[in-house]
């Protein structure tokens, strides 16, 4: 087994500044994430729309070309595409002078539309990475059946994702098990984690440790200092310290150390996220984290009322955000 780290702080952290970077950060954080010898840097989304300068939304990926410096064949540069959001055609062949790879996300239950958008990425000539959003709900008939599908795509990579931060450690083994039996063994698994009940850390060890003795490679998603959407993600500090000391792995804490000094300090004097009470209600629920912005923003709800409202709510109708019914179960909570 081999274990890579996967930073995503560029792109899972849009959702915390809208992308709103800047161009000195986003060129530094790449740059530190290179010396510290992180294999596989996410550099931002593919949106559809003109790329601001300074942001982490790209419309071409030569508009992330500024940002990246000198190319170093011993990395991986990765952006994300929703599977529904990005207009293919407007992709050029890659031509190997920007990113390397694209990443294609995809709800439950799209899992056979979203790994044909990947086989189109991957026919333009980009390495391709597979994000299957919340694989909690994926029953094990449905995980066989993305292993199949994955299988036929054959990308670099599938991840199993706690969109919701609702995984125990069960959870992630039955996932993890059933992939691994079924998925083709050049293909990596990948985890990645939302810290909504301070497990994300946790999990990320826990499933390591099930690949140790595995001929199967294994990657890990990290942000610097957790920066991610909701309650964030398992910290690249705390995983590469963790990897350097039981895993055998040789990065340069100085640089990630150095990367957060000089970058993720000035942005967390801005921006707030991390593990909060409101986030740890969502991710018991499998809650949407759009649904509890509205909750928070419209009615500034208290802990009390967030947990009524969801336990109001039916279960498939928390994993989306249909504000009508959210503000019905909202308004029948008890008083």
């Amino acid at each position: 087994m081999n274990i890579t780290v996967l930073d995503c702080t560029l792109r899972d952290g849009c959702y915390i500044c809208n992308s709103n970077f800047g161009a000195d950060t986003i060129r530094g954080i790449i740059q530190k994430l290179e010396q510290a010898g992180t294999e596989i840097i996410e550099i931002g989304w593919l949106k559809d729309k003109a790329h601001t300068p300074g942001t982490a939304f790209y419309h071409l990926p030569e508009d992330a070309k500024q940002y990246m410096g000198k190319k170093d064949p011993h990395f991986s540069y990765v952006v994300m595409i929703d599977w529904d959001r990005y207009n293919l055609d407007n992709l050029p062949v890659n031509d190997g002078t920007a990113i390397d790879a694209i990443r294609v996300v995809f709800p439950h239950g799209k899992h056979h539309e979203g790994i044909e958008v990947g086989k189109a990425v991957k026919a333009k000539g980009y390495d391709l990475y597979l994000q299957a959003a919340n694989t909690l709900a994926y029953s094990n008939e449905d995980l066989i059946d993305l292993c199949a599908c994955i299988n036929e795509a054959k990308p670099i990579a599938i991840s199993i994702v706690d969109t919701f931060g609702a995984m125990y450690p069960e959870d992630l083994k039955r996932i993890a098990e059933v992939m691994d039996a079924h998925l083709d063994p050049e293909i990596k698994i990948g985890f990645h984690s939302h810290n909504n009940q301070q497990l994300s850390f946790a999990l990320s060890i826990q499933f390591a440790e099930m690949f140790q003795n595995s001929k199967r490679d294994i990657m890990i998603d990290a942000s610097l200092t957790g920066m991610g959407r909701g309650a964030g993600n398992t910290t690249t500090e705390l995983l590469i310290s963790y990897l350097n000391r039981k895993q055998g792995k040789n990065y340069d804490m100085n640089a990630i150390l150095a990367a957060i000094d000089q970058y993720m300090v000035p942005l967390q004097k801005q921006y707030e996220w991390g593990y909060s009470i409101p986030y740890f209600i969502s991710g018991t629920h499998c809650a949407h984290v759009n649904n509890l912005a509205y909750l928070l923003e419209k009615h500034q709800a208290s802990n009390e009322d967030i947990w009524d409202t969801f336990e109001n709510e039916k279960p498939e109708d928390r994993l989306k955000y249909d504000y009508d019914v959210l503000e019905a179960c909202y308004q029948s909570r008890k008083k």
